[in-house]
This record gives structure tokens, C-alpha cells and sequence, in this order.
């Protein structure tokens, strides 16, 4: 889970600053009934980030 979370760190770090890539808070959550999930980041100060919903395994 390590290795996704740094990942995820750096694909995050090429779209918003550093500063702010580091305190935000991401991760999967499934979409409703649909058997997908979409990444979502949620910052420091309120605002979030979500992409689309695509096909998840773990949301069966």
C-alpha cells in the first residue's frame, strides 16, 4: 500500500504544488451501485478533487 500512496504522491505533485500534494488526503472511494470508484483528494482547506468513475474490483 506504500508503494501506491508514493504513487499517488507523485502524479499528485505534477498537478497541484508541492505543498499542497503532500497535505492532501487521497484515495479510492466506490461510486454508488455501479461496481466502480473514483480517486478523490480532499485538501487542508476544504476543497476536493475527484475523477471519474471507472470500473474497481474492490467495489463489487
Amino acid at each position: 500500500m506504500r508503494v501506491v500512496t508514493r504513487m499517488a504522491d507523485r502524479l499528485l505533485e505534477l498537478i497541484a504544488p508541492h505543498s499542497v500534494a503532500r497535505a492532501a488526503d487521497c484515495d479510492w472511494e466506490c461510486c454508488r451501485g455501479y461496481g466502480s470508484a473514483r480517486y478523490c483528494c480532499y485538501y487542508p482547506n476544504g476543497s476536493s478533487s475527484c475523477g471519474s468513475c471507472q470500473s474497481y474490483w474492490r467495489c463489487a
